[in-house]
């Protein structure tokens, strides 16, 4: 079988008022086909709009605590200075590949052209092709505030793993649901899911752009099931006032 192997990077900024803007870029190849991919989503007073891009991009350029990725293509640039320690964890490992995952920056101060606000950046590596994962359902989410930040990958199947951060620390759960999460420790966030960002099969949606996606592809992947939020959260633990902020989260369903 065909080698595989993606590398994607995930940055986000969410400003006070709860305007997003989400970025990926990366790469991908398998086999004979090598497949660059760059997209801008972006949320303005609840209206979603995305641009795309397929030309070769420059990684971002990682200077001790700060990050910054500009796109000539989609006409954006922005800078990520980390207020939080960083993640690394190997979330998969088996003969047929591995997915290594390395949080930069679970809170940043972030500007995505011309908005500020908390932002989060990720990279991810796989050399697993994503159709082969032993895997049914995954939510993952980041939420952050001035004081508290939180940061979630729960992976339900054949092969189960759930990884969660608390202000550097991992944090033992009770319950892990679209709309909350339960800490063992009492602690609960909340979250609303008011704004859907991108929703449907990712044939559809984020590999809809690529040429003949459907020849390529096995229709596994396409058929994969992603539902992305903006949601207000809050957060409540025994003995200190509750805090809110903004959470970026979603839940992704793979076909049997």
């Amino acid at each position: 079988m065909a080698a595989f192997e993606l590398s994607k990077w995930y940055l986000d900024c969410v400003t006070d008022l709860g305007d997003a803007s989400i970025a990926y870029t990366g790469m991908a190849s398998w086999g004979p086909v090598r497949l660059h991919y760059s997209s801008l989503l972006e949320s303005t007073a609840g209206a979603v709009t995305t641009k795309h891009s397929l030309r070769p991009q420059a990684e971002p350029k990682i200077d001790r605590c700060s990050l910054r990725w500009r796109s000539r293509a989609l006409k954006t640039d922005g800078e990520w200075r980390a207020d939080s320690p960083e993640m690394r964890e190997t979330i998969f490992a088996s003969g047929a590949g591995s997915v290594e995952w390395h949080c930069l920056m679970p809170r940043a101060q972030a500007r995505l052209h011309d908005r500020l606000g908390f932002g989060y950046a990720e990279h991810l590596n796989m050399t697993i092709a994503p159709w082969k994962l032993p895997i049914r359902t995954l939510r993952w989410g980041r939420f952050a505030t001035a004081s508290d930040w939180i940061v979630w990958i729960d992976w339900l199947g054949d092969f189960t793993r759930r990884i969660v951060y608390r202000n550097g620390l991992p944090a033992p759960t009770a319950v892990l649901e679209d709309g909350q999460i339960e800490f063992r420790d009492g602690a609960r966030l909340a979250m609303d899911r008011s704004l859907v960002l991108r929703e449907g099969p990712l044939g559809a949606t984020a590999l809809s752009v690529i040429p003949g996606v459907r020849d390529t592809f096995p229709a596994r992947l396409l058929r994969v099931n992603e539902c992305k939020w903006r949601s207000r959260g809050r957060f409540e633990r025994p003995g200190a006032s509750p805090v809110e902020g903004w959470a970026i989260h979603e839940r992704v369903d793979w076909p049997k």
